[in-house]
């Protein structure tokens, strides 16, 4: 019980900063109309400007046009689910039709339309995945992670990133089965989950 009250205050001041101020902060990405309905985009924006490229991301998106009358989106990170390599798309990327939109608080959005009809591939170690982020292949463990958004103003708004255990269907009108963000390599489901200790919000 002695080594209890020693322990445990000293354990705690070690571990709790980690989940301390942690977590997403909403990202503007602009106008919904500058991502063309029915298109991929490679998209590259920061989740913390004044931090610089650190905190420089990517993520794969696709308008889906309309769904009950709200803007639908698909937001795929560029993460693979096996070592957190990025992964690239099966399909031209069309880098002479790159857009730059500068927004405000120092923000600036990269916009590459692509066409990644083969889905996406992992460079690192072989991982492949479908246009709509499924593991078709290789060591990752499950699909690819996403993004949850809002659109506030008319604008595209990233919130926090969630994982993906598979999707059914495309577009809009696909059915994601989605847990709390996990780490490369993580199991989502099955007894594997178990072997996993507490990881605190990173992004």
């Amino acid at each position: 019980m002695i080594g209890g009250l020693v322990t445990v205050p000293a354990v705690g001041f070690m571990i709790i900063p980690a989940f301390r101020g942690q977590g997403y902060p909403k990202v503007n990405l602009g106008p919904v109309e500058n991502f063309t309905e029915g298109k991929w985009f490679v998209t590259k924006f920061f989740m913390h400007p004044e931090a610089g490229e650190v905190f420089h991301r990517t993520a794969y998106i696709r308008n889906n046009g309309l769904l009950n009358g709200e803007p639908s989106f698909t937001i795929i990170s560029n993460r693979c689910a096996h070592l957190g390599c990025p992964v690239q798309p099966n399909g031209p990327v069309q880098d002479n039709q790159t857009k730059e939109v500068d927004l405000p608080k120092g923000q600036r959005v990269t916009m590459i339309p692509a066409i990644p009809a083969g889905g996406y591939g992992c460079p690192c170690h072989g991982g492949q995945y479908d246009p709509e982020g499924n593991r078709i292949a290789g060591p990752p463990v499950r699909a690819l992670d996403r993004y949850a958004y809002e659109i506030d103003n008319g604008r595209l708004v990233l919130l926090s990133l969630y994982s993906v255990s598979h999707v059914v269907g495309t577009g809009g009108q696909a059915k994601i089965y989605k847990y709390k963000e996990a780490g490369p390599g993580e199991h989502l489901d099955g007894p594997e989950q178990l072997l996993y200790p507490i990881q605190p919000p990173h992004h």
